[in-house]
């Protein structure tokens, strides 16, 4: 279930016609953050200011669901040499890495008749991966933090606990020899018997 604010849960179960634009939040693994928006303007909301002009950006459609689930999203971004990304033009830096283990957020924005955002529902978040890059467009996929939930653990599998323990990035060993353990790497899809 999305959580919204009183006031703007009233304005979408009243309104007949809103306006409303995508919100875009890129984290780089280095933690500098990005705004952008697909509206026709600057966008301040929660404290930020997404920027309209400084790419272009495209998104396939997203599907909502009640349950946890795996999904992706695709988001294409025109630019051009003079939109950057920190020092760097965006497609440079995408091929230089930037995008590696990079979160993409993107939130569906809502204006009152004034024109000021009442709110934001967040609809999809995820890690990015660089599909393609050239000419003037890239894309991204964008899949949910979840994807490790879509595969299935092999069942029917002994694993062995062995004598040792990983603590703080440091391998202890035990001393004792143990007949009923052994270590052995799992080879997905090879039967192994030990």
């Amino acid at each position: 279930m999305k959580s919204v604010t009183e006031e703007l849960a009233k304005y979408l179960n009243t309104q007949k016609e809103m306006v409303s634009c995508d919100l875009y939040d890129l984290t780089l693994f280095s933690g500098t953050a990005y705004y952008f928006t697909d509206a026709d303007h600057d966008v301040t909301y929660g404290g930020h200011t997404y920027l309209h002009n400084a790419i272009m950006l495209k998104r396939e459609q997203t599907k909502l669901n009640n349950v946890v689930s795996v999904d992706s999203m695709t988001v294409s971004i025109y630019a051009t040499i003079e939109d950057k990304l920190g020092d760097k033009p965006i497609l440079l830096a995408a091929h230089d890495g930037a995008f590696d283990r990079a979160t993409l957020a993107m939130s569906r924005c809502f204006f009152d008749l004034d024109g000021n955002a009442m709110g934001a529902v967040g609809l999809f978040s995820g890690l990015t991966e660089v599909k393609s890059c050239g000419g003037l467009a890239m894309k991204l996929a964008v899949k949910s933090k979840v994807q490790g939930m879509s595969q299935e653990f092999p069942r029917r599998r002994f694993y062995p606990q062995g004598t040792y323990a990983n603590s703080g990035g440091t391998v202890s060993s035990s001393k004792e020899e143990d007949s009923a353990s052994v270590v052995a790497p799992f080879v997905p899809l090879k039967e192994v018997l030990l």
